[in-house]
């Protein structure tokens, strides 16, 4: 298993997605730090999980996927690794591993970015413990989040740019729903601010925030009833990712070699 977990990460040396992920995990929390240099730390760690997570990691995800996915498929080398004999199920598994790993160290690149500006210009470093933990996380459900998206382009299994088109989308409706009163303030249910899965981290991740102003204060008086708790949070997402990982492994099951 650790042999193929290597092997999925060596393919990552021909891609340029992958170099531009890495550029982007250093270059937009150092912009982002910079900019908020008159802010405090929790404010500037807050841009590195929303901004970052939601606009950069969520698509990178997904087209990193579709790049592992269709790898074996491009080059015609599934036959050779399922006689090694490697299962498809192992191959899902490590796939989605690699993901994972990506996205948090996509995360916490940002987080040791920003908290070495924010060192350079004498922000405090408040709660970075609490910080850190946040960052880490928000890897874990953006991981969980991006599946699936996933699962659609392992299923349509056409091309990169079907894959680009269904990001798009993927990532433009769930951004815009933590943007949506209708659809954050609902209570924990069978409803679409519970099931999918940005609005269920950003009803996690506002009750860490400090509100600032009067327009703050009264937003975050109004939303608060509608926080969620981590285990549910985490409940959630990570029993959407089973059921993502199940489907998957259908699929590749199915795919002919």
């Amino acid at each position: 298993m650790r042999n193929l977990l290597l092997y999925e990460f060596k393919k990552f040396k021909r891609k340029k997605i992958f170099l531009f992920g890495l550029l982007a995990a250093i270059i937009f929390p150092l912009i982002n730090a910079v900019l908020l240099s008159d802010s405090n730390f929790a404010s500037i760690q807050s841009g590195v999980r929303e901004d970052n997570a939601f606009l950069l990691l969520m698509p990178l995800l997904i087209i990193l996927a579709a790049n592992l996915f269709f790898v074996e498929q491009d080059n015609d080398t599934l036959k050779n690794l399922l006689s090694i004999p490697v299962s498809k199920n192992q191959l899902v598994f490590v796939k989605l591993l690699v993901l994972l790993i990506f996205s948090i160290v996509f995360q916490l690149t940002g987080f040791v970015i920003s908290t070495v500006i924010a060192a350079f210009q004498n922000i405090p470093l408040n709660n970075l413990g609490i910080q850190l933990s946040l960052t880490a996380s928000t890897g874990v459900l953006m991981w969980a989040a991006a599946l699936p998206c996933v699962v659609l382009v392992v299923w349509f299994n056409k091309s990169y740019i079907l894959s680009v088109i269904i990001v798009f989308f993927y990532t433009l409706l769930n951004y815009v729903m933590h943007f949506s009163d209708a659809v954050m303030m609902q209570p924990f249910g069978l409803n679409t601010g519970t099931l999918m899965p940005v609005p269920m981290i950003f009803r996690w991740l506002y009750q860490f925030y400090t509100p600032a102003g009067e327009l703050q204060t009264k937003f975050y008086n109004r939303f608060s009833q509608y926080f969620v708790s981590a285990p549910i949070c985490f409940g959630v997402l990570l029993m959407e990712a089973a059921v993502c990982l199940f489907l998957m492994i259908r699929i590749y099951q199915r795919r002919e070699i």
